[in-house]
């Protein structure tokens, strides 16, 4: 039995388009137009690594695939949508755009991860759904969507479960926490001094665990 596994692409498509704007409180994402195409709707944002270097990737995929009917429809999920569109800096015309600052579709998708990506057949089913972006395995994507273009049998998606844990930051809004200056080792003074108080010290547990400080008190 042939197997598939999930698929992680990220925003490419074949017409241009006005960039939209999700207003519907229910998140309902209208993808009628795009029946007997392939469509790929992927949920990114500017802040977001992964989706960043996935753009490149899946701009070469509507180069090559796109004369076949890939359509990629991109949501944006930047709170800010002014800074979805300077990533974009004008580019990426092909994919078709549509602006979510408040979430309505990614909670109606159950994005639970930057990106998240879904891919659906001809038929409008969801077909492949993936949460990440690895370029180790470009090639596997690529044959994901080779099986959907060329009409092979693939399963269809089981429906996202409904997000019930409301606790803590939704993933889209996390673009604060992806600052250089969040991290625990942007600083490079503060590394120094950390290092000086744990490795320096007679008696210190050394490293940053949380056996011990520099006084050797533990």
């Amino acid at each position: 039995m042939r197997r598939f596994l999930p698929i992680v692409l990220v925003a490419v498509a074949v017409f241009a388009a006005p960039t939209a704007t999700a207003s519907d409180p229910a998140g309902t994402l209208d993808l009628s137009p795009y029946r007997g195409k392939v469509v790929l709707v992927d949920f990114w944002a500017s802040w977001c690594a992964p989706c960043a270097a996935s753009f490149p990737w899946m701009q070469q995929m509507v180069d090559k695939h796109g004369a076949e009917g890939l359509v990629v429809v991109a949501v944006d999920l930047d709170e800010d949508p002014s800074a979805g569109r300077q990533f974009l800096n004008g580019g990426y015309t092909g994919f078709q755009h549509v602006e979510d600052p408040k979430g309505a579709l990614a909670e109606a998708h159950s994005v639970q991860v930057m990106p998240t990506s879904i891919l659906y057949d001809r038929e409008g089913r969801a077909t492949f759904v993936h949460a990440g972006f690895h370029p180790e395995q470009q090639g596997e994507y690529e044959n994901h969507l080779v099986a959907l273009l060329t009409g092979q049998n693939v399963p269809v998606a089981a429906t996202p479960a409904p997000v019930t844990d409301r606790r803590g930051v939704r993933p889209w809004r996390r673009g604060v926490l992806a600052q250089p200056e969040m991290s625990l080792d942007h600083d490079a003074l503060y590394l120094l001094t950390d290092d000086h108080i744990y490795f320096s010290k007679e008696a210190s547990s050394g490293g940053r665990g949380f056996g011990g400080g520099g006084c050797g008190c533990n």
